[in-house]
C-alpha cells in the first residue's frame, strides 16, 4: 500500500519537477497534443466563468444606476413634454433616405413619434442621477460616417461632456438612432490635457500628430453663444491655441443685446473673462460617436424590451444592462476563445519548435520531446490560472499566463538538459577523491623473519 502512495505521489511530482518531468519527455506528439487541448478546453472554462463579472466591471455602471425610481419625469429638455412612444419596428424591406440616395435599412429599427433631447433628474439622500435621452429616428449610423452629427441639429454634445460634474452626481447619456443605441455613463472630464472619461466611452477627441488635444479659443466676440447647459458652446470656436492661451477681446454690451440671453451683462462679462482653451470633438465622426454602442436587433435577441423606457425607466435601465451584459459577455467568450487556442496550441507549438532548433545538441534532441514537456508546462500552469481566476480578469490572467508557462518551460528544458553534464561532474569528482593512505604497523624487535 505504502509502495502505491509512494509510486502515485512520485507520479505527480514528475508532472511538477523540471528534473522529474524528463520521464515524460519521449511521450508521443499526439498524447501530448491532447493534454494541450484538454488545458485549452479548461482555460476557456475559467474565461466563461469570468466572462460576466468581467464585462459589468468593463462597463462600468454607475453606482446608481439600478437605484433610479420607476417614476422618475424624463421630459423634452425645451418644451416639458413627455418622453414620446418608443418602439422597434421589423421590416426587411425598410428603405431609408440618405440624401439623394435611398438604401435598405435594418431589419430592427427605432420608431418614435417626436425626436428630440429628454431630460431627468433623480435627487436622493444616496446621491443624484442625471439622465438624458436623444431621440433621432432619421439618422441612420450604421452607414460609414456621419456627415452631419445630431449634435448639430438639436443636442449639443460639446456642452453635455464638457459641463461641471455635480457632486455626488452618476450620468446617464443614452442617443437613439435610426439603428443604434448609443451609451455615455459619467461626463468627460480632461485632467492635465489628457482625457479622463469612462471607459465606455470612445468619443474620438480631435489631436496633433503628437497626440496632445487640440484647443481651440473663439477668434472674436461674434463666435460665443450660449448653450443649453448655460456656457459657451465651444463647437463654434475656430482659433487654434494652446492649453495656456487666452482670448484678445473683452465683453460689449452691442453683441450682448444681439444674443437675446437671460443673463445679466455683469454675468456675461464675467463669462466672458473666464473663457478659457477648450478641446472639441471632431465634427465628421464615425458611428462609434457615442462610444459605447448597441444595435436593436442584438439588444432585442438577447432579452431588450426597449418599449419599457416608456412605462418604467428602472425597468428599462435594468433590463438594458443585463441584455447588454450578455451581449458583451458573449463577445468576450469568443475573443477569449481565439485568445486560449493561441496561448494553449499555437504558442506552445511555435516555443517548442524554437528551442528545439537552438538545443539540438542536448539531452533532448527532438521536437516531440521539446513539445511534451512544454505540454507539461502549459497544461500545469492552467490549473493555477483556473484558480486564480476567481480573483483577477481574464484578460490580465491571459498574459500572466503565457510569461509564467514560458518561463517555466525554459527552466524545465534547461533543467533537463543540463542532467547528463551534471552526471559527468559527479563521476568526475568521484575519481578525484584522495585515497585513504596505506597505514604500517612497526614490527617488533624480537620478530623473527624466515626467508
Amino acid at each position: 500500500m505504502e509502495k502505491n502512495a509512494n509510486k502515485i505521489f512520485d507520479f505527480i511530482k514528475s508532472l511538477f519537477l523540471p528534473r522529474k518531468m524528463a520521464k515524460h519527455m519521449n511521450m508521443s506528439f499526439l498524447l501530448a497534443l491532447v493534454i494541450l487541448l484538454a488545458a485549452s478546453c479548461l482555460n476557456i472554462v475559467t474565461s466563461n466563468t469570468r466572462a460576466t463579472k468581467d464585462v459589468e466591471e468593463m462597463l462600468q455602471f454607475p453606482n446608481l444606476y439600478d437605484s433610479v425610481p420607476k417614476d422618475i419625469e424624463i421630459t423634452n429638455i425645451d418644451t416639458g413634454e413627455a418622453l414620446p412612444k418608443i418602439s422597434l419596428e421589423t421590416d426587411d424591406n425598410h428603405k431609408v433616405n440618405l440624401g439623394d440616395t435611398t438604401v435598405d435599412g435594418p431589419s430592427k429599427y427605432l420608431k418614435s413619434n417626436k425626436n428630440g433631447v429628454y431630460h431627468g433628474l433623480y435627487q436622493s439622500e444616496n446621491g443624484n442621477v442625471d439622465v438624458t435621452v436623444v431621440i433621432d429616428d432619421n439618422l441612420l449610423s450604421g452607414y460609414g460616417n456621419i456627415e452631419k452629427p445630431l449634435y448639430v441639429e438639436f443636442f449639443d454634445i460639446e456642452g453635455y461632456l464638457q459641463q461641471d460634474k455635480a457632486d455626488n452626481t452618476e450620468y446617464i447619456l443614452y442617443v437613439l438612432t435610426l439603428d443604434n443605441l448609443y451609451y455615455l455613463f459619467n461626463l468627460d472630464q480632461v485632467k492635465d490635457g489628457k482625457s479622463t472619461k469612462a471607459a465606455t466611452n470612445s468619443v474620438i477627441l480631435e489631436t496633433k500628430d503628437t497626440g496632445e488635444l487640440k484647443y481651440y479659443l473663439p477668434k472674436d466676440e461674434t463666435e460665443l453663444k450660449i448653450n443649453k447647459y448655460g456656457d459657451f458652446d465651444t463647437t463654434l470656436w475656430t482659433r487654434l491655441a494652446s492649453s495656456e492661451d487666452v482670448i484678445d477681446f473683452e465683453a460689449s454690451t452691442t453683441y450682448f443685446e444681439s444674443l437675446g440671453t437671460s443673463l445679466t451683462f455683469e454675468q456675461y462679462s464675467l463669462m466672458v473673462n473666464k473663457v478659457t482653451p477648450a478641446y472639441r470633438h471632431l465634427k465628421n465622426l464615425s458611428n462609434a460617436l457615442y462610444g459605447g454602442v448597441i444595435s436593436y436587433a442584438n439588444l432585442e435577441s438577447n432579452g431588450m424590451d426597449i418599449e419599457k423606457i416608456n412605462s418604467s425607466f428602472s425597468d428599462f435601465q435594468a433590463n438594458l444592462k443585463e441584455s447588454m451584459i450578455v451581449f458583451n459577455a458573449g463577445l468576450l467568450k469568443t475573443s477569449s476563445l481565439i485568445v486560449s487556442i493561441v496561448i494553449t496550441l499555437f504558442f506552445p507549438f511555435l516555443l517548442s519548435g524554437i528551442t528545439w532548433l537552438m538545443s539540438k545538441s542536448f539531452i533532448m534532441n527532438k521536437f516531440r520531446q521539446y513539445y511534451a514537456i512544454c505540454s507539461l508546462c502549459f497544461a500545469m500552469t492552467t490549473f493555477i490560472a483556473l484558480i486564480a481566476g476567481f480573483f483577477i480578469s481574464y484578460n490580465e490572467m491571459a498574459f500572466a499566463l503565457l510569461v509564467i508557462a514560458s518561463v517555466y518551460y525554459i527552466v524545465a528544458t534547461f533543467r533537463i538538459n543540463t542532467m547528463e553534464t551534471d552526471k559527468k561532474d559527479e563521476d568526475k569528482n568521484k575519481k578525484e577523491e584522495p585515497k585513504e593512505p596505506i597505514k604500517y604497523t612497526k614490527i617488533s624487535d624480537d620478530t623473527t623473519i624466515i626467508g
